[in-house]
């Protein structure tokens, strides 16, 4: 009987591989994370809010431009394992890796942004096409996460109207113009006088981010705060 529940294990690990929640790395069948998201560095306080780091590590003095948004948080460094995870979820078709990475910036929500009363949670958004062709918007799937994790309302407010420049492939220095002007208010949207918590994976620069906080502030957002789950240092 031994001989054969192992034949079963080895085959269970062959076709059905347990994968790290975070980051998809294959693990043993009595672990949730792998051991190296388990080690990996947090973002610890006291933090500068304004660019989500940690306050000895603060980036601010080295930024060009003032955020839109109020504030930003996040559980974790854009490094190995996490900055794996995020790539897994976007280019592997892995979408279930933001219910672990999701909980995270909940947890993250709840130890800084605790007193804060959102009248609402919302997201970065994909243009439509984009969206179409990967299947989904890994930020949408981490704000359901963080909405039903914090109790906050999800509510889609922005669409992204024009096609702009990966990211990841432009300097610093264009980030901001390359996100300049790229997202509007839905039409049944409401962001009048409203505290308003928007997710997105990752923070480079901020350029997204501040794109997408000062279209709502256009609208009449209170105050719009920020929370993603890993931060580029």
């Amino acid at each position: 009987m031994s001989i054969l529940n192992e034949i079963i294990h080895i085959l269970k690990r062959s076709l059905f591989p347990n994968r790290c929640r975070l980051c998809s790395e294959i693990i043993d069948y009595n672990k949730i994370i792998c051991d190296e998201c388990l080690s990996a560095r947090r973002i610890e306080p006291p933090l500068c809010l304004k660019c989500g780091c940690k306050k000895s590590e603060c980036i601010c003095k080295r930024e060009r431009h003032k955020p839109e948004y109020r504030s930003v948080v996040a559980p974790y460094y854009y490094e190995d394992s996490i900055a794996r995870g995020v790539l897994s979820c976007k280019m592997n078709d892995l979408p279930d890796l933001t219910k672990t990475q999701g909980a995270c910036i909940a947890q993250t929500v709840k130890k800084y942004y605790g007193p804060i009363q959102f009248d609402c949670v919302t997201y970065i958004p994909m243009r439509r096409y984009d969206e179409r062709y990967r299947g989904y918007n890994q930020s949408e799937l981490l704000a359901a996460r963080v909405s039903e994790i914090c109790g906050i309302p999800l509510k889609p407010m922005l669409y992204k109207k024009r096609r702009t420049k990966i990211q990841k492939r432009q300097k610093a220095s264009n980030r901001y113009v390359n996100m300049y002007n790229a997202f509007d208010l839905l039409e049944d949207a409401d962001a009048d006088g409203k505290n308003i918590l928007l997710i997105d994976d990752v923070k480079t620069t901020g350029a997204t981010l501040s794109s997408a906080a000062l279209t709502l502030k256009a609208y009449g957002a209170k105050a719009v705060y920020c929370a993603v789950f890993a931060i580029v240092k």
